[in-house]
């Protein structure tokens, strides 16, 4: 092979590969969108405006949460080198109370029934 017979060949598998990368990009998005469509196809649809409130609902229930309570926090201290009393850690340990508080808020914009649907 000559060198421009080579450099031919090498422009052509260049273009090929871009051709096929350009490809592979295309797939591959159309491959995400299927995938997201998978994952939403059984998903209950709900507006814009259900999604509004159902956020404003969480919020507000978060809002109202009582965050100052002590018993909601577990807490350790030490005494410093200086026999000064000091915080060494604090845990929330009332996710729970939140999860319950915002579920009862949420629920409250949906009449939830306890029929079982035919699956």
């Amino acid at each position: 092979m000559t060198k421009a017979e080579l450099t031919a060949k090498v422009a052509e598998l260049e273009a090929t590969l871009k051709a096929n990368e350009s490809s592979q990009t295309e797939l591959t998005n159309k491959l995400l969108d299927a995938k997201k469509q998978l994952e939403n196809i059984n998903k209950p649809k709900i507006s814009g405006e259900i999604a509004d409130q159902i956020y404003l609902t969480i919020e507000e229930a978060i809002s109202n949460f009582d965050f100052d309570n002590p018993d909601f926090y577990e807490v350790d201290f030490t005494i410093d080198y200086d026999n000064r009393l000091a915080l060494e850690s604090i845990r929330f340990d009332s996710v729970t109370a939140i999860v319950d508080d915002v579920y009862r808020e949420v629920e409250k914009l949906f009449d939830v029934t306890t029929e079982e649907t035919d699956g």
